[in-house]
């Protein structure tokens, strides 16, 4: 039986690294991507010290990355592997919370091509290795929504609302194919990106990102089945 091999990105954000220590806990192959090489080296290390597998570091720059970077990162990835059964987007941009006619415009299109674009282009890019895992899993990571409808969330609210309807898109495309694509907010969270926009929050007093992630690590492995494309963790 082959080991599972599950490609994070942002792996070296919160969630990226709870999520990312929970597949080495449980034995997968864990790539982890971020932009961030001092992060990874040192989510690395962590993983590594607590006698757990060692994951895989690629660092990357999604607003800079295109077809070629992707392919020859997949290419990597089955060369060392074999193949592919994961794929979850963590890698988020936020700059804080800013009026729309202050944000400055390659802002804007970063803001975008981090958290939707690049999003976008590494899973149909990622779909004939996942069409290949028994089964294969694409999950985005999304936001409350309903929240993100008022001012000043810029092109991170944007896209986390266009994020949701590309999961939804995937998922109607893949249904055949034994793909489980999911959408999934995972709530409030001490993270860094958070406490950019609630600047008067005690990060203290919210959940560990691990909370979220043993949650998503229960849709990896089986042990949960959700009975919709998106998952409200805020709710459940």
């Amino acid at each position: 039986m082959s080991t599972t091999t599950v490609m994070i990105t942002g792996a070296a954000g919160g969630l990226g690294f709870a999520l990312s220590a929970a597949c080495a806990r449980k034995g997968f192959n864990t790539v982890m991507i971020d932009c961030d090489r001092r992060g990874l080296e040192n989510a690395h290390d962590r993983i590594a010290e607590k006698g757990l597998p060692e994951p895989v570091l690629h660092p990357m720059d999604l607003s800079g990355a295109g077809p070629d970077d992707f392919d020859d990162l997949l290419a990597g990835i089955t060369n060392e592997f074999g193949g592919l059964d994961a794929v979850v987007h963590c890698a988020a941009r936020f700059e804080g919370l800013t009026p729309l006619e202050q944000i400055a415009p390659q802002e804007w299109l970063t803001a975008i091509q981090v958290n939707l674009n690049a999003a976008w282009l590494l899973s149909a890019r990622s779909l004939p290795l996942l069409r290949n895992a028994e089964p294969g899993r694409l999950y985005f990571l999304l936001e409350n929504l309903p929240r993100m409808e008022g001012p000043y969330w810029g092109g991170y609210g944007v896209a986390k609302h266009a994020l949701r309807a590309l999961a939804k898109q995937f998922a109607a495309e893949c249904g055949t194919s034994g793909i489980q694509v999911l959408g999934i907010n995972p709530g409030p969270m001490r993270s860094a990106l958070r406490s950019r926009a609630y600047h008067a929050e005690n990060p203290a007093l919210q959940p560990d990102p691990d909370t979220a992630a043993n949650r998503i690590m229960d849709f990896l492995t089986g042990a949960s089945v959700p009975e919709n494309t998106i998952v409200d963790l805020e709710s459940a």
